[in-house]
């Protein structure tokens, strides 16, 4: 599975991209570029929280994920 897959799988509650570092065993730095690739499609949200980012998923990529599925 692609590595921004990956990550948009993981994603089934929102998460702090040192955690989806965590789990996905990629760096901190290449989780926040994929992300931001989802961010440009549409698949994904990010907001801070103190100092801390969180990704979910949006609308489209469960819609997606489901027809994956």
């Amino acid at each position: 599975m692609p590595r921004a897959g990956r990550l948009l799988t993981e994603l089934v509650a929102p998460l702090s991209t040192t955690e989806l570092a965590r789990r996905s065993g990629m760096t901190a730095g290449g989780v926040s570029q994929h992300l931001g690739a989802l961010r440009a499609a549409g698949l994904v949200l990010t907001h801070r929280r103190g100092r801390t980012l969180i990704s979910a998923r949006t609308d489209l990529a469960e819609a997606l994920l489901r027809e994956a599925g």
